[in-house]
């Protein structure tokens, strides 16, 4: 399996749990194959590349997302503090299920498409880590409920710009009434 995650590398991305997931996954054998590629920089570089084994890749910058979120077959943001994650739609509008943190910035586009899976990420690093683990199992073992054609289309009408602006001008239109 590959996994993608993007982001700044700070604190409340929690790429330290990524990682650890990773190497647990790993030692576990619970996957045929597993690469991990992070993508971004930041404070937390440093810290990340000492816990991070041989299956994780950090990439500081790339020219284009897309080939990425094309690569994975999965995309896993466990971050606090969300608002709207970009990163998650666009994931899911390139045919990549997520998992990101229930109540953060995934939760509007997986309750509205069906593309991912929400985990809580408590104060636990180890309770937090079994629970992305096990949303990673359950979406490789079950792939075409969490990402289909159908799931696609729920993004890409979630991000469709007449859509937007219609929804703008009626909420213009409410507020001034």
């Amino acid at each position: 399996m590959k996994i993608l995650s993007i982001g700044n590398l700070i604190k409340r991305k929690r790429f330290d749990l990524c990682v650890q997931t990773c190497t647990e996954l790993k030692q576990e054998n619970a996957l045929e194959s597993l690469t991990w590629r992070i993508i971004g920089r930041g404070p937390e570089k440093e810290e990340i590349m000492k816990i991070a084994q041989s299956e994780v890749e950090l990439v500081d910058r790339v020219d284009s997302l897309r080939e990425h979120y094309h690569w994975a077959d999965l995309f896993v943001l466990p971050s606090y503090d969300e608002g709207f994650g970009l990163v998650y739609i666009e994931s899911i509008m390139c045919g990549c299920p997520i998992i990101g943190s229930v109540g953060e910035g995934a939760t509007e586009i997986v309750e509205q498409t069906g593309g991912g899976i929400l985990v809580e990420i408590p104060d636990s690093d180890k309770e937090a880590i079994q629970n992305i683990k096990r949303a990673i199992l359950e979406i490789n073992s079950n792939y075409s409920t969490y990402m289909n054609r159908e799931i696609i289309q729920k993004a890409v009408n979630k991000m469709n710009p007449v859509r937007i602006q219609q929804e703008w001008e009626d909420l213009i239109e409410k507020s001034s009434q």
